[in-house]
């Protein structure tokens, strides 16, 4: 019998691999720039301690209708008056009333300037736009303790 020698060189083709691992390579750097970016870093501002040492702050409340309303909520403040406790923005031509809301915060600022946290309550039909802007009119008004409730 005779034994023949098989020809043991060959050539390996390393570019599809080389492909393969570039591609890789961009979605792994793809999402961890995501991930980071992806990223708020928040605090509990309400109830994230025990009710004894909970420090009984004046807030507001701002709870968001459908219809474009604002409705307005002080809790826990004495200097502020009855008529400023609980009152409406109403909405104008269908859009939230940002100029009252304003000038509805600067009175509340105004009468009692330790309220320093304000609390969104959207709808589900609320827009975000709409909750960020309300929330940079309460920056606005000197507010630093935002939050937004659950729906």
């Amino acid at each position: 019998m005779k034994h023949s020698k098989k020809h043991l060189d060959f050539e390996v083709n390393l570019i599809p691999f080389i492909d393969l691992l570039s591609v890789s390579i961009c979605f792994l750097l793809i999402t961890a720039v995501w991930l980071n970016v992806g990223s708020m870093d928040v605090k509990q501002a309400v109830g994230g301690q025990a009710q004894e040492d909970t420090k009984k702050s004046p807030l507001v409340w701002v709870r968001m209708t459908a219809q474009g309303d604002l409705d307005l909520e002080v809790q826990q403040s004495s200097l502020i008056p009855a008529t400023l406790r609980k009152f409406r923005v109403a909405q104008q031509d269908s859009k939230v009333n940002w100029e009252e809301l304003e000038k509805a915060l600067v009175n509340l600022r105004q009468a009692d300037p330790s309220i320093n946290t304000g609390l969104i309550q959207p709808t589900a039909s609320t827009a975000y736009e709409e909750i960020i802007d309300v929330m940079d009119k309460l920056k606005k008004s000197g507010m630093t303790d935002l939050g937004v409730s659950p729906l």
